[in-house]
């Protein structure tokens, strides 16, 4: 945190991760929902549910959703991606193994948003409303 205050203080960005290259699939067609789950924390079981519900609306907003757990990269709805979890875990400068944490990723491939605690559809949803909806190149 004290990184960012004096980040913010004397003008120099912070370093923006990379989009992990297994992601790269995704860039300019569509957003991507990572969670960062782990079997001891119901906090993704409580997103996965959130998320479920919102199955449909995913779809319609073109989002992937995946979950990291277990050194593993699983498709919330789909099984035919094949990811890279520890790169997206490194790049995207996620939680370390064993904590929760969610990134939306937008269709330009820069981080859009960061939660440590689940986020229920409606405000994953209100996050999209102020990202643009086509990449302007």
């Amino acid at each position: 945190m004290l990184k960012s205050i004096v980040h913010e203080l004397i003008g120099t960005s912070r370093r923006v991760p990379e989009l992990p290259q297994s992601l790269e699939q995704f860039r300019d067609r569509k957003r991507v929902l990572i969670i960062f789950a782990d079997a001891q924390d119901d906090r993704a079981d409580i997103q996965d549910e959130w998320l479920r519900k919102a199955h449909m609306r995913l779809i319609e907003e073109d989002v992937e959703v995946f979950s990291i757990a277990g050194g593993g990269a699983f498709a919330l709805f789909d099984d035919d991606w094949d990811l890279d979890a520890d790169d997206i875990r490194e790049r995207l400068q996620g939680p370390p193994s064993g904590e929760f944490g969610l990134i939306l990723i937008g269709r330009d491939g820069m981080v859009k948003l960061r939660s440590s605690e689940p986020m229920s559809a409606e405000e994953i949803f209100a996050a999209f409303e102020m990202l643009p909806k086509k990449t302007p190149w």
